[in-house]
Formats: structure tokens, C-alpha cells, sequence
């Protein structure tokens, strides 16, 4: 039997994923728990539903990075390869990174996540512009800083989700006896990858830019 249509299959899942990523955020901010007027029933309802929608993004995430590492294996396992599917794999893995830092930065509300969100996205979309030109198209620049890049971004987005999954909130406060001051140094380490991982995205667009400069040359 022929299964060299399943790495194309989960590539395309992927995209799938992105959007349950963000449908579970746009779910789970809905159900404002500082309403007044709450009955105490009505909150632990809410309460309730909202950290399952928070569980659906986070899962939805593991499950398009998942699918990331299994459509390159079965790739090279059923030497597997398509011009459609070299075309959407970086596009998917862009969908899913895009989905999660959106629905982070409209939860958390702040400057620390917008700026590095803003900087992760807007590399994403030049870079993805850029390799559909000419000079950008024959262009490959293997580096591990672009793997420390991902590595990073995925650490930061399930650091940051995965509170909102386990923790249950009430009246927007989470019901937690944990440590404050870990907490708190959980936070400073998990934002900062993500910064880091905006300064290693930019600077990974920059050798991508140089190496094209230097074959057209």
C-alpha cells in the first residue's frame, strides 16, 4: 500500500491545528469571569469551561508540533518528497508559531509579549515573501541558530500556555498555592526565551539575506 500522501497529510493538519490553537483562545477569553453579578455556580462554570478551552490550544499546539517532526520522518522513511509539500511544510510550521503568539499576546495583554510576538511574526512573514522570489528560492543556509530559534519559540509558547492549562481561574485570579516568587521567576525565564527567540529570528533572516546576496552575485 502506498502512504506517500501522509506526510503532505500531516503538513496539512498542521494548518488544522493552527486554527484550533486559536479557536480554543478566542473560546476561553470569552467567558469573562469578572462579570458582575456572577452567581458562585455560574463562575466555577465558567471557571471550569475556560480552562478546558486553554487545554484545547495547548493540546491543539503539542499536536501541530508533533505532526512537525512526524511529516519530515515519514518523509525521509518513504522518501516521500513534493514540490507541494517542501512549499506548505515552512508555511505550517510558520501557521502554528503565528496562532499561538497571537492568542498569547491577546490573553496576556502586554508590551513583553507583543513586541517579541510582533518581531517572531513579521520575520515569518518577509521570510516566507522573500523565498518565493527569485533570489530567495535556491537559497539553503543550514544553521543551528535556526534550530535554537524553534527550540526556543516552543519552549516559550508551551511555558506560557501551559499555565492557563493547568491552573484554573477564578474572577481572573489563578487558583494556585505554588510559590509566588517562583512563579514569578517561571515568568522572567519563559518571556525571556521568547525575546530571545525574536533576537535569534532576526538574526537567522539576516544570514538567510547575506548568503542569498552572495550567490547573486
Amino acid at each position: 500500500m502506498n502512504f506517500k500522501w501522509l506526510p503532505n497529510a500531516l503538513t496539512i493538519a498542521r494548518c488544522l491545528f493552527a486554527g484550533f490553537v486559536l479557536v480554543g483562545f478566542w473560546q476561553a477569553m470569552s467567558l469573562d469571569l469578572t462579570l458582575t453579578g456572577l452567581s458562585p455556580e455560574e463562575l466555577s462554570r465558567r471557571a471550569t469551561l475556560q480552562q478546558l478551552w486553554y487545554q484545547f490550544a495547548f493540546f491543539a499546539f503539542l499536536a501541530g508540533a508533533l505532526t512537525d517532526f512526524l511529516d519530515g520522518w515519514l518523509a525521509r522513511r518513504l522518501d516521500a518528497h513534493s514540490r507541494f509539500g517542501v512549499w506548505l511544510d515552512p508555511i505550517a510550521d510558520k501557521l502554528l508559531i503565528a496562532a499561538a503568539l497571537l492568542g498569547l499576546a491577546l490573553e496576556f495583554r502586554t508590551w513583553l509579549i507583543y513586541i517579541p510576538a510582533a518581531m517572531i511574526i513579521a520575520r515569518d512573514v518577509f521570510m516566507t515573501w522573500f523565498r518565493a522570489t527569485p533570489r530567495g528560492r535556491s537559497v539553503v543556509v543550514p544553521s543551528s541558530l535556526a534550530k535554537w530559534k524553534t527550540g526556543f519559540e516552543m519552549a516559550a509558547i508551551i511555558g506560557l500556555i501551559l499555565p492557563l492549562a493547568v491552573l484554573r481561574m477564578d474572577a481572573g485570579e489563578p487558583l494556585t498555592d505554588g510559590s509566588p516568587v517562583l512563579a514569578i521567576v517561571a515568568t522572567v525565564a519563559v518571556v525571556g526565551l521568547l525575546w530571545v527567540a525574536a533576537a535569534l529570528s532576526w538574526l537567522t533572516a539576516g544570514q538567510y539575506m547575506k548568503a542569498a546576496g552572495t550567490e547573486s552575485r
